[in-house]
């Protein structure tokens, strides 16, 4: 697959050569404070999201954080902190960072689903089968 972005400053022909060697990294980093792992999973894009408007939206690397790292809010909105790991000590009620084997989502109802939703990509269609919509976009 050919990746060409407006946005990208990486050769194409080093392209996968660099997400291979960027992903490595990241899952053989180590938490100072822990000695542990800081990353259990660096997913490609393409190995992440399977849609073609998330693969030409989505960044070029998922990390999979391990339990108890994250990376800061501030990083989240282009904010560089001083520090590479810091402790998470704020309230947490969710995180579309970690690792899923780690943290896996769980959706909770008051009543049963007219269109169960085993896995994350069948969300959208069970939202919408409770309002009546069983296709989207809708035949003409």
């Amino acid at each position: 697959m050919a990746f060409t972005s407006i946005y990208g400053i990486v050769d194409p022909a080093q392209h996968e050569r660099l997400m291979d060697e960027i992903a490595k990294e990241l899952v053989a980093a180590i938490d100072p404070a822990t000695g542990k792992p800081a990353v259990n999973k660096a997913f490609k894009c393409e190995d992440a999201y399977k849609n073609r408007g998330q693969l030409d939206v989505g960044p070029d690397i998922v990390v999979g954080y391990a339990k108890g790292t994250r990376c800061s809010n501030e990083s989240a909105l282009g904010g560089v902190e001083r520090d590479v790991y810091t402790n998470n000590t704020g309230m947490w009620s969710g995180d579309h960072c970690m690792d899923p084997d780690v943290v896996p989502g769980v959706l909770f109802t008051s009543r049963p689903l007219k269109k169960p939703a085993a896995r994350l990509q069948d969300l959208a269609a069970a939202i919408l089968a409770e309002f009546g919509i069983e296709r989207f976009p809708p035949r003409e």
